[in-house]
């Protein structure tokens, strides 16, 4: 059966921002020059996707519609285009934040086209995999080692790979403390496994208003040396962190959006520490302790497309295993108000293979 006889079933937003997903049919495409029909089995949920639907963060001003959302996507190739770049029909791949690249700014000349000024983001400025099929450029394709599970793979694509960039941007020696805020979400129970995966001494910084231990037994799960309750400890978190540290955090990565994660890393990392800044939010951070105790500030935006495989591979490896909890693509507004609200233990992933309503 050719792709053009088949019927593509997609989560699409066509109203303004706020309006929920709404579900479209329509012809499977055929691939341009230089693009691969990708047929999408699972797909994870970001906080990103928030944004492209409910604007804020790295959304555009005025939304574009209409719009396929994700950007987490595991499939097979089903048909591809010339040129193809190596790709075949029936290769395992996975689709990431970044759809195209300028390839000529600073950034891409250098290497770090991450930083690309003009990137199209997948699901934000471009379809994205919400969908059943999605036409995607073979360039920006990332292949998927066969031995991963492809459901528990799709959040390397975008959290794992931020995780494990802004990790080794620190250039961090084993044995020392790392301080990982946020640490039972998408972003930090995988930091926890690559942080282990460095060989640093891990302390959980993460909290529950009704005081409810799963978020604390989650993370002891996942190789944790410590966890400090932030809402417990109140006032005295610095106090604890230094406490548990023997005398301040080495290294810390804040992947929490609120001002009082970054006031009270300056003040619990050791001097000549790192405070490694993910977390999208409209803080600043004092230069008083920075100046201080010497500390240096870094920052990471996900990573680059031999980071994602790089990732990929320790994952394949064993020692990093993201924990997911799977729904129907069908459930994807009621996914999105879970990661919007907080509190999902690892990462949601859609099933899109198994979709209701969907013909091929």
């Amino acid at each position: 059966m050719s792709s053009t006889s088949m019927i593509n079933r997609s989560c699409t937003l066509t109203g303004g921002y706020g309006e929920p997903y709404q579900f479209t049919e329509a012809p499977v495409p055929t691939p341009a020059p230089g693009e691969a029909i990708v047929r999408i089995d699972f797909t994870g949920v970001c906080h990103g996707d928030v944004y492209s639907r409910d604007g804020g963060g790295p959304a555009p001003a005025a939304p574009i519609r209409p719009l396929v959302g994700g950007h987490e996507g595991i499939g097979e190739i089903i048909s591809v285009g010339e040129p193809n770049q190596g790709f075949a029909v029936g290769d395992l791949v996975g689709i990431a934040w970044r759809g195209q690249v300028c390839k000529v700014c600073q950034s891409c000349r250098e290497g770090a086209e991450n930083y690309c000024e003009q990137q199209q983001i997948v699901g934000m400025h471009m379809d994205g995999t919400f969908q059943r099929y999605v036409a995607f450029p073979v360039d920006q394709l990332i292949r998927i080692p066969p031995s991963l599970d492809r459901a528990a793979a799709c959040p390397i694509l975008c959290a794992g790979v931020t995780a494990y960039t802004a990790l080794r941007k620190m250039q961090p020696e084993a044995g020392k403390w790392c301080v990982i805020v946020g640490a039972s979400g998408g972003l930090g129970h995988l930091a926890i496994q690559y942080a282990k995966h460095f060989g640093l001494k891990v302390l959980s910084i993460d909290g529950d208003a009704a005081g409810n231990p799963e978020k604390e037994s989650f993370c002891w799960s996942l190789g944790s040396d410590a966890y400090i309750d932030f809402l417990q400890a109140g006032t005295q978190l610095s106090d604890l962190v230094k406490t548990t540290t023997d005398g301040g955090a080495h290294y810390v990565l804040v992947f929490s959006p609120h001002q009082s994660a970054y006031d009270a890393a300056g003040d619990y990392t050791r001097f000549g520490g790192q405070i490694m800044a993910v977390g999208i939010g409209n803080c600043h951070i004092s230069l008083r302790p920075i100046l201080r105790k010497n500390l240096i500030v870094r920052s990471n935006q996900t990573g680059t497309k031999a980071d994602i495989e790089e990732a990929m591979r320790i994952s394949a490896s064993g020692k990093v295993k993201p924990k997911v909890q799977l729904m129907s693509l069908a459930s994807v507004n009621e996914a999105l108000g879970k990661v919007k609200a907080g509190g999902v233990l690892g990462k949601l992933v859609l099933d899109v293979s198994s979709n209701v309503g969907l013909r091929t």
